[in-house]
C-alpha cells in the first residue's frame, strides 16, 4: 500500500513538473529546408499554436525585434539577445529529404545557444509526412521543449568542452550538403526514428541546412547511445500513423440531374418520352478504410463506398395540360479497394445500387405517359485518381451496371432486358489539412430492349434511360 502511495505521488509530482515546465514556453519557429519544407514548417507550427502551455513567436515578430535591436537573428549572439527581449525558450528548425521514394524530416531544438534535442519522422508523400507530424511530433519533441524551457528559467551554461567541439565541427561542415544528414543517420541511428538527444552544444549559423544536419546528428553523444536511442518499429508505427489521415473521407454537395428516357419505335400511342431538366439535389458520399486507423499495409485498401443523391423534381405538363411530379433518388453501397502507387491511386469497386425515378400525376384519373422506374442494380467498376499537385487530384470511375430489376418497366413490358453504365468524374482541392472542395459529374445510360409481342398492353422496341448528375460542395478528411 505505501509503494502505491508512492508511486502515485511520484507521478502526481512528474504531471506537475511537465505543466509547469511548459507552463511558459516561448517557441520561435525558424525556416525548415528541403522538399515541402514551407508545408512542413506550417505544420509544425500549427502543431505546436494546439497544445497547451506553448506560444509561438512568429517569425516577423523576431525579424522585426532584431532589426530593432540591431543584431543578426541567424547569429549566436543575435538569438541569446532575441531571447532575453522576447524571452524566448526554445528555437525550432529542421531539414526535410527524399530518399528511397521516403520523405524523411530532422527536427532539431535549441534554447537559443544550446542543441537540446532532435526528432525524425517519415513519409511516403507530403500527406503522410504532414501526418505523421499531427499525430506523434508533440509526443516526441515535447520532452527535448522542457529541457529547453527549464534549461532558460535556470540559465544553464553549455556542458564543458561541448563548444569547441562542436564548433569545430561547424568550420569543417560548412560547405557540406544537407545530404551529409542521410550519411551520419544511416551510420548512428540505423534507418530509425529517434526521440530527442541529449544536449551537444552551441553552434554559429542555425539556419544553414548543412549545419542543421550537422547539429542534428553530431550530437556528442557516442554512436552506441544513439542507436539506443532508436525504436525501428517506430518506423512503421510513424508511417502506420500518417494512414489515419485518409481513413474517412465524407462530402456534401447540392446539385441538379438531368433525365431523359427516351422510347424506340413506339406502337402504343399513349407512350411518351419524359425530360427532366433540372432540379435541386443533395449528394453524400462517404468512404470509411477502418484497418487505415491502425496500419499502411494491403488490407488498408479496403473500405466502405456509400453514396447518395435525393431530388425533388420540378412539375411536369403534358399536351393535354395534366400536371406531373417526379422524385429521383440513387443510392450505393458497396466496398472498394483503393491502391496507392506513389502519390496516385488505382481501385476497383463493387456493391448494390438502386436507382428510383418516379412520375405522378396529381389528378389521380390520369395515368402517366411513362413508366416509373426502380432500377435494382450490381454496380461494378475501376477508377483512378491522379495527383495534379500536392492540393489538386482528378479523378474518374468507370462502372458496368448489372440489372437485377426495373420497377414499372417490367410490368408494362414483361420481357424487357436491360443493360447500362456509368461514367463519373470529380476534381478535389484540399482547402485545409481536413476540408476539401469537390466538383462531381457523372453520366449514366441504360439501354432496354423490350422484346414486344402481339397483344401486349403496351409496344416499344426499346427505350433509352439517360441520366446527367452535377454536384459542387465541401467535405472532410480525418
Amino acid at each position: 500500500m505505501t509503494r502505491f502511495i508512492v508511486t502515485v505521488i511520484i507521478s502526481a509530482l512528474g504531471t506537475l513538473v511537465t505543466r509547469q515546465a511548459l507552463a511558459d514556453t516561448r517557441v520561435t519557429v525558424h525556416d525548415f529546408y528541403g522538399p515541402n519544407a514551407e508545408r512542413v514548417h506550417d505544420d509544425v507550427v500549427n502543431l505546436l499554436e494546439r497544445q497547451s502551455g506553448v506560444t509561438i513567436v512568429s517569425k516577423v515578430q523576431v525579424e522585426n525585434t532584431a532589426l530593432r535591436l540591431g543584431v543578426d537573428p541567424y547569429s549566436r549572439t543575435g538569438r541569446a539577445a532575441l531571447g532575453r527581449e522576447l524571452q524566448l525558450s526554445a528555437w525550432m528548425t529542421g531539414v526535410v529529404e527524399k530518399r528511397a521514394g521516403m520523405l524523411k524530416l530532422t527536427l532539431v531544438v535549441f534554447n537559443g545557444e544550446q542543441l537540446i534535442g532532435r526528432t525524425r519522422l517519415l513519409g511516403r508523400t507530403p500527406d503522410r509526412l504532414s501526418a505523421a507530424i499531427k499525430t506523434r511530433l508533440w509526443r516526441k519533441s515535447r520532452p527535448a521543449l522542457m529541457r529547453a524551457a527549464a534549461s532558460y528559467a535556470a540559465n544553464e551554461p553549455a556542458p564543458a568542452g561541448v563548444e569547441a567541439s562542436l564548433t569545430a565541427a561547424s568550420a569543417s561542415e560548412t560547405a557540406l550538403p544537407a545530404k551529409h544528414l542521410a550519411a551520419t543517420d544511416d551510420a548512428s541511428s540505423g534507418g530509425g526514428t529517434a526521440e530527442a538527444a541529449s544536449p551537444t552544444g552551441t553552434i554559429d549559423e542555425l539556419p544553414a541546412p548543412s549545419l542543421v544536419a550537422s547539429a542534428a546528428n553530431a550530437g556528442g553523444a557516442p554512436a552506441s547511445a544513439a542507436r539506443d536511442s532508436v525504436s525501428e518499429p517506430d518506423v512503421g508505427e510513424t508511417k502506420s500513423n500518417a494512414k489515419r489521415g485518409e481513413a474517412f473521407r465524407g462530402f456534401f454537395g447540392l446539385g441538379s440531374p438531368y433525365r431523359s428516357l427516351a422510347f424506340i419505335s413506339p406502337a402504343t400511342g399513349s407512350l411518351g418520352d419524359y425530360r427532366l431538366s433540372g432540379a435541386p439535389m443533395v449528394d453524400v458520399n462517404l468512404a470509411f478504410h477502418p484497418t487505415r486507423l491502425f496500419t499502411d499495409d494491403w488490407t488498408s485498401w479496403f473500405g466502405l463506398d456509400v453514396r447518395g443523391q435525393l431530388a425533388i423534381g420540378a412539375p411536369t405538363v403534358d399536351r393535354d395540360n395534366n400536371q406531373f411530379e417526379s422524385h429521383y433518388g440513387a443510392y450505393h453501397l458497396g466496398l472498394r479497394a483503393r491502391v496507392p502507387i506513389g502519390k496516385q491511386y488505382v481501385s476497383a469497386f463493387s456493391g448494390y445500387a438502386m436507382n428510383r425515378f418516379s412520375v405522378t400525376a396529381k389528378n389521380k384519373e390520369v395515368g402517366s405517359p411513362t413508366p416509373s422506374v426502380d432500377y435494382r442494380m450490381i454496380r461494378s467498376g475501376i477508377g483512378t485518381e491522379l495527383a495534379l499537385s500536392d492540393s489538386f487530384r482528378l479523378g474518374v470511375d468507370a462502372a458496368w451496371l448489372q440489372f437485377l430489376s426495373v420497377g414499372d418497366i417490367g410490368r408494362w413490358f414483361p420481357r424487357a432486358s436491360a443493360s447500362g453504365f456509368e461514367v463519373a468524374t470529380f476534381a478535389t482541392y484540399s482547402l485545409t489539412r481536413g476540408i476539401f472542395a469537390r466538383a462531381a459529374v457523372a453520366y449514366q445510360r441504360s439501354v432496354f430492349d423490350f422484346n414486344a409481342q402481339p397483344g401486349d398492353e403496351y409496344s416499344a422496341g426499346g427505350a433509352t434511360d439517360e441520366y446527367l448528375a452535377m454536384s459542387l460542395g465541401a467535405g472532410i478528411q480525418l
